[in-house]
């Protein structure tokens, strides 16, 4: 039934966009620069292709406008980051979180993994960039640990508070495993908490200083 839905879907954004795509097709111009980084119009139309996709967005006359600028942010955020994950040399992330991307991604549009590729490659799509695009926000957040990692102070107060009402929950008041996976799991979470705040701020700064030109 999913499937279905995305093959309507995909007829509809097809009939759209019929134009543009014979555009893109002959008019790879460059209409964004950031930094040195080129954004092209077909890069665009892909990016908004990939968002109808992955979002479950049936594009229309209404929405079309958001979903261009969505895709405009999005294109202009990860060539933001690449730049910094390229000028600070970051190669490392998580194998297990890519997969686990790229198999939450899947199930989220009805898919699995060889779903979700067959299914770009029928709409002209590469599934090597869309891995390439997790890549990309794994290494940053690898880039964010290491920069920030010796920076992240935890309030124990407010931990403490939060493990304690989790404690009050729990049926069985001496199981020690599921005791302590609780304890782990509110400091990772008030961990995860402000790896975003460095990260947000972070990436804040770089988009000041960037040389964003819309030609």
């Amino acid at each position: 039934m999913r499937k279905k839905i995305y093959i309507n879907l995909i007829a509809v954004f097809l009939l759209l966009f019929q134009a543009d795509i014979l555009f893109a097709q002959t008019n790879n111009k460059i209409i964004i620069t950031v930094g040195k980084y080129p954004i092209t119009y077909f890069d665009l139309f892909k990016e908004v292709k990939m968002i109808s996709i992955l979002s479950n967005s049936k594009i229309n006359e209404n929405n079309r406008e958001q979903i261009k600028n969505l895709a405009i942010a999005s294109l202009i955020k990860r060539k933001i980051k690449i730049s910094e994950i390229e000028k600070l040399g970051i190669k490392n992330y998580s194998k297990r979180e890519l997969e686990q991307l790229i198999q939450n991604t899947s199930r989220r549009i009805g898919l699995d993994k060889n779903g979700l590729r067959e299914l770009l490659k029928k709409n002209n799509l590469s599934f090597d960039s869309l891995v390439k695009r997790f890549e990309t926000d794994l290494k940053w957040n690898s880039m964010i640990f290491q920069l920030y990692k010796n920076k992240i102070s935890l309030n124990t107060i407010e931990i403490e508070n939060k493990i304690n009402l989790e404690l009050e929950n729990l049926e069985d008041k001496n199981d020690e495993k599921k005791i302590k996976m609780i304890k782990q799991n509110i400091v990772n979470q008030e961990k995860d908490k402000k790896l975003q705040m460095f990260s947000n701020s972070h990436y804040s700064n770089l988009e000041r200083i960037m040389q964003i030109k819309f030609l």
